[in-house]
């Protein structure tokens, strides 16, 4: 049986620390996904792939899960 998969996106706002978070949609931090802020990353059977895509798009990034959402992903 295939994994699950979920849609995940990128904040272009990064945090105070300088993270630019990876989210799943739904996310309870994200009320909603404004477009502009947000970069649709696709769809994925887990957190670990997300963030791979998101840090090979921006390779000078610091790339982070969501304490939320993306817990098993999420570093600092």
């Amino acid at each position: 049986m295939k994994p699950a998969m979920a849609n995940y996106y990128l904040n272009h706002n990064a945090q105070q620390n300088g993270d630019h978070e990876v989210h799943m949609a739904p996310c309870v931090t994200v009320s909603s996904f404004i477009v502009s802020n947000m970069e649709y990353l696709g769809s994925f059977a887990s957190c670990h792939s997300a963030v791979n895509e998101a840090r090979r798009r921006h390779l000078f990034w610091k790339i982070n899960g969501c304490y939320f959402c993306s817990a098993p992903c999420h570093t600092t």
